[in-house]
């Protein structure tokens, strides 16, 4: 049996162009079926990759969305210098003291997240199953 892969968003972004690929993750989501609770929790896991990929990462930093089998997949990567173990490991969110920490924990919470990283970048996938 064949799989139908449906792509629906691909490019590179900078700082500068996070609300945009936010809106553009949105609409995309929508477009595949996502609705409700569920389209805000993705697009919330999706940006605090955006925004970490940006905070944390190095160019090129790109986003591609696409659907494959029931699920909405969305990978974010980057060139930075990858993610450390104890940051992946959390269990728990840092202290409400800390300054950033909750983003990796947070994605966790909202979608399925697998990590690729290592000293050459870190690519972020994120899936939700369509309704």
């Amino acid at each position: 049996m064949m799989t139908l892969v449906s792509s629906l968003l691909t490019l590179e972004f900078e700082l500068g162009s996070i609300t945009r690929v936010r809106h553009l993750v949105t609409e995309s989501a929508r477009d595949a079926g996502l609705g409700g609770a569920a389209l805000e929790d993705f697009v919330l896991a999706v940006h605090e990759a955006l925004t970490n990929a940006v905070r944390h990462g190095l160019p090129p930093r790109g986003i591609a969305m696409w659907v494959d089998s029931g699920l909405l997949i969305c990978e974010v990567s980057d060139g930075g210098p990858g993610i450390p173990a104890q940051a992946l490991d959390r269990d728990y969110p840092s202290t409400r003291f800390d300054f950033g920490g909750r983003g990796l924990w947070l994605m966790n919470r909202l979608a399925r997240r697998e990590v690729r990283t290592g000293p050459h970048g870190t690519t972020l996938r994120l899936c939700t199953k369509l309704p």
